[in-house]
């Protein structure tokens, strides 16, 4: 049976590719308009964003934004394992959605929502209709066309279901404005970039300097992008044995025609502060916008005593460094 017949109440417009007159970027400013005014608890939330505190901390060769927001907290402690596995209990199936909470059904088969706990002024997340598990290569497809349709003024994020999705049993992404954490300013600075690959038209890039372990694969043919991130993904399965997805976290832009996915592969989602006790304990939970660099803190001790060695160390421990191999992308000749 099609979705719309279920999801009836919850469709504020529809999204086809067919739609050449429609505009997505402007459906979804009118959305948000629209739920402000009716959704009494998305406008407290999006209110809190007044309240927000952030502070710049310059690291070794890179900097970070940190944002205390307590609306966050939920996420932030979201687990990994069995939460939201039953369709019952997921916050994204729609049966469980607030009654006045309104999406734009984007090709029939995903829901473009209204984040309720946003990080910047426009945050919105895209689920899928029906339960299914984070499964970035089984949905590449969706994800490059998101990135396409929103253009270049918005960022599209994914979070593998065990390094920072928040329903890691059901298949989401998330739309950001673009411009807005800082590794996007870095990863255009020349020299921090390295080519590795050059394949089909895409390029693969590694980059420096960061503390993390980055990926840039661009180019501008979809299915060619698609293929190059299968490959990137069949290797770090080859080194790192699991029965799902490798972890990774990925951000999207589209400019020029082009696509530019960043790709950060983790050995770790959680440092091993966040499981500490007391003072100790740092609530810091790297996901997709903590790897770009802005990092939420929902503690304000935290936001308070958080520095260059500790961002550090944290981004040390969770990415997956050193024992990546890159001989599967050996320098080639300009194509």
């Amino acid at each position: 049976m099609n979705p719309c017949e279920h999801i009836r109440s919850h469709i504020f417009e529809r999204f086809n590719k067919k739609d050449a007159e429609k505009n997505l970027s402007a459906l979804c400013y009118s959305l948000l308009s629209a739920q402000l005014k009716k959704w009494e608890a998305l406008e407290k939330t999006y209110k809190s964003l007044q309240n927000i505190m952030t502070r710049n901390i310059r690291c070794t060769g890179f900097s970070v934004l940190l944002q205390y927001n307590p609306e966050r907290i939920t996420s932030s402690l979201a687990g990994t394992g069995n939460s939201n596995e039953n369709e019952h209990s997921c916050f994204l199936c729609l049966h469980n959605l607030p009654e006045r909470q309104q999406g734009i059904l984007y090709q029939d088969v995903f829901l473009i929502l209204c984040n309720p706990a946003p990080v910047l002024p426009f945050h919105f997340t895209v689920a899928h209709v029906n339960h299914y598990r984070q499964d970035i290569m089984a949905h590449m497809d969706t994800f490059l066309a998101l990135i396409a349709d929103f253009g270049s003024q918005w960022t599209v994020l994914y979070n593998g279901p065990r390094c920072g999705a928040s329903a890691p049993h059901h298949l989401h992404f998330q739309v950001i404005p673009s411009g807005k954490t800082p590794i996007e300013k870095e990863i255009r600075e020349k020299e921090r970039l390295t080519i590795v690959k050059q394949k089909k038209g895409v390029i693969f890039y590694k980059v420096s300097k960061l503390e993390r372990e980055i990926m840039v694969i661009e180019g501008n043919d979809s299915i060619a992008i698609a293929d190059a991130l299968n490959e990137y993904m069949a290797t770090l399965k080859k080194y790192l044995p699991a029965d799902e997805e490798p972890m990774i976290n990925i951000a999207g832009f589209f400019e020029e025609k082009r696509w530019r996915l960043i790709v950060f592969p983790r050995k770790k989602h959680r440092p091993q502060a966040f499981f500490q006790e007391g003072d100790r304990r740092v609530v810091v939970s790297p996901a997709i916008l903590e790897m770009l660099g802005l990092i939420i803190t929902p503690m304000k001790k935290d936001f308070e005593k958080l520095d260059a060695k500790t961002i550090e160390a944290i981004y040390n421990e969770v990415s997956l460094k050193k024992i990546l191999p890159y001989n599967y992308v050996q320098p080639s000749k300009r194509t």
